[in-house]
């Protein structure tokens, strides 16, 4: 059946031409332009970042007084929250307002169109998404592909059902499904393309098997200090390559239904000094850098008893690393480092490669996935300098 287009969606596809993130011509254009996002972001929550945490104004499409501004929201080219602490936005906050953690979005379109325009899909790929978010982007997918071609699973059971009701009530019907993400989905298994719209601190090793000879595996590989998109080709052997993509991107992390566990070391660690600014990590290219020589690390702004900020780093083995952000004594910044690593040292060291390498972003790097190990490599994938991916319960 072949759907009218949409002529809110329609405007919203020539913006994304106009930016250069969609094709002019093609299934995809036509796909954006008969897949109406309001249908599947009936509501969403505007936030703003204030001293006592986020806050956010819930918008709903369904009042009268709310609908200017949530289609202005909803047709342009936004990321838009639709889960709060695990609940949507609508039971979340039924005041209208309130606090919590973001954990769901609906992509910004523009990003979705760049992402899907890497699959490079031709019309007959059996495609698996991770991450089922607001069900747009499988809807999108179904309008190129058919329906019977797609796949979509989220861990979140709610994220699924809405989804999968969604999905339905506008005329496509793909296999939606509960499960972690990290063991993708055996069940429909094999799949020409492999999508995540979550970030992974890896490539989980169980997507290589469920993906053909050919194949092509798209996912943001991120841990708490930084990433960005690769893009892998998969091989003949069951191994993948790529590099990562020139235009940075992020997505929320993966849940797992067995999370790793943290290890707590209590000691008083060391007291050092680094001509490092802590600043440097903001730069999302020295982050990803940051990154691979910190391994698994989640690297926060804190606040101490003194009021004064921090830049604290903590890794799964215990390891931690607190940086003044105010420098004293000729630009030097206080550290003070425990557990089994020293990471700010290893930001330090990174660092200092990174400069003498003429600070390259992460297009420079690429990845490789065998079903015995995964790293990132720098220019080549023949060449000497690589950072292992170690997948968590690697490191049990």
């Amino acid at each position: 059946m072949t759907r009218a287009v949409h002529a809110p969606s329609v405007a919203l596809a020539d913006r994304l031409v106009e930016a250069g993130v969609l094709e002019p011509e093609g299934a995809l254009i036509d796909a954006f332009r008969r897949v109406d996002r309001g249908a599947f972001v009936p509501a969403f929550a505007l936030f703003d970042h204030t001293p006592q945490g986020t806050r956010y104004r819930l918008v709903r499409g369904d009042r009268a007084e709310q609908r200017e501004e949530w289609a202005a929201h909803v047709y342009a080219d936004e990321t838009l929250v639709i889960e709060i602490n695990g609940t949507p936005v609508v039971e979340a906050l039924p005041e209208g307002t309130g606090k919590g953690r973001w954990t769901s979005s609906s992509t910004m379109p523009g990003l979705m169109a760049r992402l899907l325009g890497e699959l490079d899909l031709a019309g007959g790929e059996r495609v698996l998404e991770i991450g089922a978010g607001s069900g747009y982007n499988a809807a999108i997918l179904c309008e190129v592909l058919g329906s019977q071609r797609v796949t979509s699973v989220d861990i979140s059971p709610r994220l699924v059902a809405d989804a999968a009701d969604r999905l339905d009530r506008s005329g496509y019907t793909p296999v939606t499904a509960v499960c972690d993400g990290h063991l993708g989905y055996p069940e429909r298994a094999p799949y020409d393309r492999i999508i995540a719209t979550t970030a992974f601190t890896h490539v989980p090793p169980a997507w290589l098997g469920q993906v053909v000879p050919g194949g092509r595996v798209l996912v943001n590989v991120a841990g708490g200090t930084g990433g960005a998109m690769v893009k892998l080709d998969v091989r003949g052997d069951g191994t993948a390559t790529g590099r990562f993509l020139p235009q940075w991107a992020g997505f929320m992390p993966a849940r797992s239904h067995s999370p790793h566990t943290r290890t707590t070391v209590d000691d008083d660690g060391e007291d050092g000094w680094t001509a490092l600014d802590p600043a440097a990590v903001r730069d999302p290219a020295m982050a990803f850098v940051a990154q691979l020589a910190s391994g698994d690390a989640e690297t926060l702004l804190k606040k101490a008893d003194d009021g004064t900020d921090f830049l604290f780093m903590e890794g799964g083995d215990g390891s931690w690393a607190e940086i003044d952000l105010a420098p004293v004594e000729s630009s030097r910044f206080r550290v003070v480092q425990g557990g089994p690593r020293r990471l700010w040292t290893a930001v330090e060291e990174a660092h200092r490669w990174w400069t003498a390498n003429n600070a390259p972003d992460w297009s420079a790097f690429g990845a490789t996935v065998t079903p015995n190990e995964q790293y990132v490599w720098f220019g080549s994938e023949d060449g000497d300098r690589r950072w292992p991916l170690v997948p968590p319960q690697a490191r049990d």
